[in-house]
């Protein structure tokens, strides 16, 4: 196969909703992380702290509305900004 035919096969990403909402984290000690969602999706959220952003791989806790309370970690970091990654069920 000629390579200039080759398309590649999309990674299908989950659903991201845009969302500019005020939020608490917490941290592992139970520290709350104050911070304004900018996106989140099944598998994460990517927010804006409003003082210092939590450390590259630090682990966070997302208590939910509904009682759910979701676990991640922080994958990335920039400034004020970061994302976390969030810990998904045993398939």
């Amino acid at each position: 196969m000629d390579a200039h035919r080759f398309k590649p096969t999309p990674v299908p990403r989950a659903r991201r909703r845009g969302q500019l909402t005020r939020f608490t984290l917490t941290d592992s000690q139970g520290q709350p992380i104050e911070v304004i969602v900018r996106n989140i999706s099944a598998r994460g959220l990517s927010a804006a702290a409003l003082r210092e952003a939590p450390a590259l791989n630090a682990v966070v806790r997302a208590q939910l509305e509904d009682g759910r309370e979701l676990w991640g970690l922080v994958r990335w970091a920039e400034g004020n900004l970061f994302g976390v990654e969030f810990e998904t069920p045993a398939a």
